[in-house]
């Protein structure tokens, strides 16, 4: 409640010195023993102001932040339903759901720290879900020229991007880690996103391929024709100037998002042209997940 950007530019302090109700919800947070309610209707008429102060996102903003808050929001109801037993389930890559879920709150907050988004001591739930809460509220808050901005991305090789790659690389983690839950307790998997947030993340992995390739650089393009739900034609060029097109690839959409991952045991695909570098190209996309 004293974070400067409510108050157009007077410090928290002096607010709260003119403002009873700041004054009397502080102090309830503040009070040591148990937690008590606030005043009556001083939550309502908080967020009554606070909608009404707030600008709309823009289109831009909001392509980016729905996705993300629409994986938030089922990965929060996922966890709230898992047992205390469930929080110890073994998972692969992170050993249990418990460590699992405290990876991506850390890669959560490369990006929240730079919204200025600090996150409280908690038990790991609550200060994940009040980091990614906070996190969307700066960014669905912000300007769009904002999206532009370059962030830290995550991943097990340093890399940067835009603030735009960055939040649809978040929403990518959310789910693919949901699933990982869902997968170490028993559950069948979930929906997947929806077809332009699935798109989404096929045009960011896309983005980050060339840089993952290796070897020498190829002043060739590659044509991905990608199927189902999320589906397009994307052609990319691995290295300026491309000469031409050397490869065509065929696969459908949400498994190559699952490749992303680096969870897809086999990935079904048709290439025409150069099939070494289609082996390439998929062995590279197989690296881009945040682990």
């Amino acid at each position: 409640m004293t974070d400067p950007y409510l108050f157009n530019g007077r410090s928290p302090d002096e607010h709260v010195a003119e403002c009873p109700e700041c004054t009397a919800a502080i102090a309830l947070v503040e009070r040591p023993g148990h937690a008590q309610a606030p005043p009556a209707m001083l939550r309502e008429r908080v967020l009554s102001r606070a909608r009404g102060r707030r600008q709309p996102a823009t289109a831009e903003v909001a392509a980016v932040a729905v996705p993300y808050a629409t994986q938030v929001a089922l990965m929060d109801e996922l966890l709230a339903e898992l047992s205390v037993p469930q929080w110890d389930a073994p998972v692969v890559k992170h050993g249990t759901v418990r460590a699992m879920v405290e990876h991506l709150a850390a890669n959560d907050a490369r990006v929240a720290q730079f919204m200025g988004v600090r996150a409280r001591e908690a038990p790991v739930h609550r200060r994940w879900r009040e980091q990614a809460g906070a996190l969307l509220e700066r960014v669905a808050g912000g300007a769009h020229a904002l999206l532009g901005v370059e962030v830290a991305l995550a991943g097990t090789r340093p890399a940067r991007g835009s603030l735009r790659q960055a939040m649809v690389q978040r929403a990518f983690e959310t789910w693919t880690h949901a699933e990982d839950i869902r997968a170490a307790v028993g559950r069948p998997r979930g929906a997947p996103p929806a077809d332009d947030h699935l798109r989404q993340i096929v045009e960011f992995g896309l983005g980050m391929l060339p840089k993952a390739l290796k070897g020498p650089r190829r002043h060739v393009s590659a044509t991905f024709v990608l199927t189902g739900p999320g589906g397009g034609t994307w052609t990319v060029p691995l290295a300026e100037p491309s000469e031409r097109v050397a490869v065509l690839l065929s696969a459908e959409a949400e498994g190559f998002c699952t490749l992303l991952a680096g969870r897809a045991r086999e990935f079904p695909y048709a290439a025409e042209g150069d099939p070494g570098l289609a082996r390439d190209l998929v062995a590279a996309a197989a690296t881009l997940g945040c682990d």
